[in-house]
């Protein structure tokens, strides 16, 4: 929601600078998606509560001195980046879900709100959500942890990071003598850098101005060294936590540190007052900035904190089981510290500049009274208040001017129901697309072929683009060539050609943000860079080896190529190349070859490492695949593409297809072991991409045959360090030996003797059921083989129950 909230501030402001003529044309229609319910839901609940927080002030100052918006502004606060909260806030939520949701009907929420669209089958996933956030403990299994549950594995603060690395390595097996001694060179390698730090100070004169920030921190008695030691941290703060002093308060800091939780402000809130009424520093209960010591405040911290962890309670919107992950009442947590994260990610300078009431800068106080006033009001709690009103105030600027939309699902599925989106009058074609790192789970070629057409045409006063970034595998990548060829078989040039979009950056890196601009129809760059025929075959044919027999991944490592692509997404990129402007009859002729022979004679190459690199070279000679152990599929899902109209092109021969219907069929599977569980961690059996799940039909089943003992692996000899360095330096593991997985090599060999491997399918864990469309010729001819579900990335069998082809139910 961070980039929605900014584009609101953003149009507010430039919608104040309009003549009245201009101001009656505007109109924004922002969509919000996610394929989490639960993501969507806290989106809306927090415009919500902005909404009602900006109607209930006419100024953040009152929002800040007023109980009744203070404490819609608690619920903000705590909701959106506490792990727990007090009860009173939690109350407070409450009640403000019930009112405006849960106890509401689909129709009054629209009726209240009409800047909200929702349709009803999102609503339904977010009541549902929102039902679990009221009442947790009936809605969830196991239970639901406590707040001191939860914060025994949060980890906010700096010095918690080689910690939480040592637990993770304690989880891959590594043992007591590897993690001690990372620990001790990680410790080492920080205890070096603030030993240079503190050295340079020895010797750097303090400038008045240095010296008036430190003796404004510390009092004016502190000494020289004191001083030097001051600002010896803020410097390391900045080098190694990334954290900005300008917006971050020192009692904020301290309270994170010491007990994980968010520092309770008590305003003009007479509930928070007394939340806080045991909650006193020094003798005069005075700030940790000036007047009494970090010692004292702390004291004070921990005097409080058995109350925290009595009273306090776990936040549901933040901690929802269906979201993240549990285990004995832990979670595998990401890094979030509120105090850094905020300033950093929420007060830019750019959103700075469109409010009308900023927090105060520090850097822009004068005098001593000035500065004790920033100080006070310059906390974390009053600048997320200042900055939600601010988005409460932007929407009740814009009323009738805006739509946000709320839309739960597959973004690569959206553009799927255009014509229902114009019989709405709702918008088929964007401006701007800010994917954050989707691409990561889809990969990149989704994106081009599915979420790109969605970019509207480019005009004079607009470039539509899509953001994204990389966030899951970056130091897997050692460049962006690397990365968008890992899924688009094409390095980023060549995708400018074949995609007709440009990278906004000419030397685009994995580590950064990327964005792609729609182009002219005449762009030179582009046209430059267009590929020949010959060029387009052997691409596709690439892209076909990477789809049916991606390389070797071993399922155990915690860095690992995410390969998000079956048979479909591949029959969409020829429907796209046509639609782009390809010859039909030519992307014609590459399928039907593809169907036709079931050994291929090619130039592309097959990529037998991970991660697959870009080679910026022409391939010369032909090589020959046995490929049919996956033309069955292909054959089949052809002619679904066909039946339903979805191909957009003709082919000239379809006698190899099958001919009878497709039907939707489900085939329930038993005996699959717990551990085989979807999770966050790369854990035996576990299934990250659901593209990495299929299954295989054989004529004689082996048991034993192609189990995971036969799957890829890195034989590392449980040294962790290797995987370490993969992550930061990228590329593989150094000094691994890789095992190759036995089934890919026999199907690569024997083809379809050893069975016909089929990648578009449903998994349904809960029930254990696999779904699947089939034509039912084809069901029919292979319905007395075994069914085995597979893994694609170690290629190996799964572990279930005896089943044929022919136990499958037709459902539709």
């Amino acid at each position: 929601g961070r980039h929605a909230f900014a584009t609101l501030l953003d149009a507010n402001h430039q919608y104040q600078s309009l003549s009245e003529t201009k101001q009656d044309k505007f109109r924004l229609h922002m969509t919000l998606n996610d394929i989490s319910a639960q993501l969507l839901a806290k989106d809306v609940l927090v415009l919500v509560l902005s909404y009602e927080l900006g109607g209930a002030a006419d100024s953040a100052k009152t929002a800040l001195t007023t109980a009744d918006p203070f404490n819609i502004g608690m619920v903000i606060y705590y909701v959106t980046l506490g792990y727990a909260m007090p009860p009173f806030v939690h109350w407070k939520m409450v009640e403000h879900i019930k009112r405006w949701f849960t106890d509401s009907t689909f129709e009054d929420f629209q009726q209240t709100f009409p800047w909200l669209v929702i349709s009803e089958d999102t609503w339904t996933g977010i009541i549902t959500t929102m039902n679990a956030w009221v009442d947790p403990e009936a809605h969830y299994s196991p239970d639901f942890p406590s707040a001191m549950e939860v914060l025994r594995s949060y980890r906010p603060n700096g010095d918690d990071r080689v910690d939480n690395a040592m637990t993770g390595l304690s989880s891959m097996g590594a043992d007591n003598e590897l993690i001690g001694d990372m620990k001790a060179k990680l410790d080492s390698a920080r205890d070096q850098k603030r030993a240079q730090v503190a050295e340079a100070f020895k010797s750097m004169d303090l400038t008045p101005d240095m010296i008036e920030k430190a003796k404004y921190a510390l009092g004016e008695d502190a000494t020289e060294k004191e001083m030097r030691n001051f600002l010896v941290e803020i410097v390391l703060d900045q080098m190694l936590d990334g954290g900005p002093p300008r917006y971050v308060s020192p009692m904020d800091k301290l309270f994170l540190e010491q007990t994980k939780c968010l520092n309770p402000e008590a305003g003009p809130s007479d509930e928070m007052k007394e939340e806080t009424s045991s909650f006193v520093i020094g003798k005069n209960g005075s700030s940790p900035a000036r007047g009494s010591s970090k010692e004292e405040a702390i004291e004070a911290i921990n005097k409080y904190k058995p109350h925290v962890g009595k009273n306090w309670v776990t936040n549901p919107v933040q901690i929802d089981p269906s979201y993240w992950c549990f285990s004995d009442g832990n979670r595998a947590t990401d890094e979030f510290n509120p105090v850094k994260e905020f300033p950093q990610g929420f007060l830019t300078q750019d959103v700075i500049s469109f409010m009308s009431e900023p927090p105060p800068d520090i850097l822009n106080a004068k005098t001593d009274e000035e500065k004790e006033k920033v100080f006070k009001s310059n906390t974390l709690a009053s600048n997320v208040i200042r900055y939600y009103w601010h988005v409460g105030r932007a929407v009740t600027n814009l009323l009738g001017k805006t739509v946000i939309e709320i839309a739960l699902g597959s973004i690569v599925a959206f553009g799927d129901a255009s014509s229902d989106r114009e019989g709405k009058a709702f918008p088929t074609k964007y401006h701007r697309i800010t994917l954050s790192n989707i691409p990561d789970y889809t990969g990149m070629h989704s994106v081009f072929i599915k979420v790109a057409p969605l970019l509207s045409l480019k005009s004079k006063s607009v470039t539509p683009c899509i953001q994204s970034n990389c966030l899951l595998n970056t130091g897997l990548w050692k460049s962006y060539d690397d990365y968008l060829f890992s899924t688009t078989a094409l390095g980023y040039k060549e995708a400018e050609a074949v995609f007709r979009l440009r990278v906004a950056d000419q030397e685009p890196s994995i580590w950064g943000t990327n964005v792609w601009e729609q182009v002219d129809v005449d762009d030179e760059r582009v046209e430059s860079l267009s590929l020949s025929h010959e060029e387009v075959r052997t691409w596709l044919h690439r892209l076909f080896l990477m789809t049916v027999v991606p390389a070797d991944r071993d399922v155990n490592s915690m860095l690992r190529e995410e390969k998000a692509s079956n048979i479909n997404t591949f029959l969409l990129t020829l429907s796209h190349c046509v639609n782009l402007g390809m010859p039909a009859h030519f992307i014609a002729s590459v399928l039907e070859d593809l169907l036709k022979k079931k050994t291929l004679m090619t130039k592309a190459t097959l990529s037998n490492e991970s991660p697959a690199l870009y080679l910026d070279s022409k391939d010369v000679s032909k090589k020959r695949f046995a490929l049919s152990a996956f033309h069955t599929e292909l054959a089949n899902q052809t002619a679904i593409f066909l039946q339903n109209s979805i191909l957009g092109f003709r082919l000239l021969d379809t006698s190899v297809l099958p001919t009878q219907k497709a039907s939707l069929y489900e085939l329930k599977l038993g005996g699959i072991s717990p551990q085989f569980e979807q999770s966050w961690t790369y854990e035996y059996g576990s299934v990250s991409s659901a593209m990495s799940l299929g299954f295989m039909l054989q004529k004689k089943k082996v048991r034993g045959d192609y189990d995971i003992s036969t799957a890829a692996r890195n034989n590392s000899n449980g040294n962790q360090m290797f995987m370490m360095m993969a992550m930061m330096q990228g590329g593989s593991m150094p000094g691994s030996q890789k095992k190759p997985s036995k089934l890919r090599r026999d199907l690569l060999s024997s083809g379809d003797e050893i069975g016909h491997v089929f990648s578009c399918m449903n998994w349904d864990l809960a029930n254990q059921t696999a779904s699947f469309w089939m034509c039912e010729d084809v069901f029919e001819k292979f319905s007395d083989y075994h069914f085995r579900l597979i893994r694609t990335d170690g290629w190996f069998c799964l572990p279930h129950g005896d089943a044929k082809l022919g136990d499958a139910k037709h459902i539709g």
